[in-house]
């Protein structure tokens, strides 16, 4: 029943207990967050989205990286706009972010908006993965880039930390899955990039090219 309650919380982050939450995705995905804004190499002019933003670290980073650009997210927790507003309050009050609470399935974007995307620990969650990922490449521009960070089931059940969650809550994937699911959806030159040592994140994060 608590690891249901968890992974609940992990999905929707809303409350007390959501704010704590996001202080612990704060603290334990700065290393994915870096590696994944790293591998999508942002230009400064660039505009950037993300989907699922939590507590705002990647927004925050990703904007440092696009600082002429904009940096968007949109997240389905209104705690975590809240949070991740109070993060990049600067950024925001100069036009260079621009956060919303909403869903991944309807994203409130026009086509062609953005040049990179990402996303990170947050595909576990879509009830439909590959409408999920149609939508995020209708807002890519042509050659816009996705980048999806997770951790590998077959890595979870390894460390089985924390334990797995319910099913019916939280999917998880391999990176291979991860690329049928791009290639699924309409994106070309899909590759795996794995987390490289001494990195403590054992992650995988699995890119496609609109």
């Amino acid at each position: 029943m608590m690891n249901r309650f968890i992974a609940g919380k992990f999905r929707h982050p809303i409350g007390f207990f959501g704010w704590l939450i996001g202080k612990a995705m704060a603290r334990n995905n700065a290393t994915a967050i870096q590696w994944t804004i790293s591998l999508l190499n942002i230009q400064p002019d660039d505009h950037v989205l993300e989907i699922g933003f939590g507590p705002g670290v990647g927004i925050e980073y990703a904007a440092q990286k696009a600082s002429n650009g904009l940096v968007a997210g949109i997240d389905a927790s209104e705690t975590m706009v809240q949070v991740a507003q109070k993060r990049t309050a600067a950024a925001i009050a100069a036009g260079h972010v621009a956060l919303k609470q909403g869903e991944v399935a309807s994203l409130p974007y026009a086509d062609a908006s953005f040049d990179q995307a990402l996303t990170i620990h947050c595909l576990y969650f879509w009830a439909n993965p590959i409408a999920c990922l149609q939508e995020i490449r209708r807002t890519l521009k042509p050659n816009g880039r996705l980048a999806i960070t997770i951790l590998p089931k077959d890595t979870w059940m390894k460390q089985q930390k924390p334990p797995v969650p319910p099913p019916d809550l939280f999917t998880l994937y391999n990176s291979s899955d991860v690329a049928q699911l791009l290639a699924a959806a309409g994106f070309r030159e899909v590759q795996v990039e794995n987390c490289p040592p001494p990195n403590p994140f054992a992650g995988a994060c699995v890119m496609g090219v609109k």
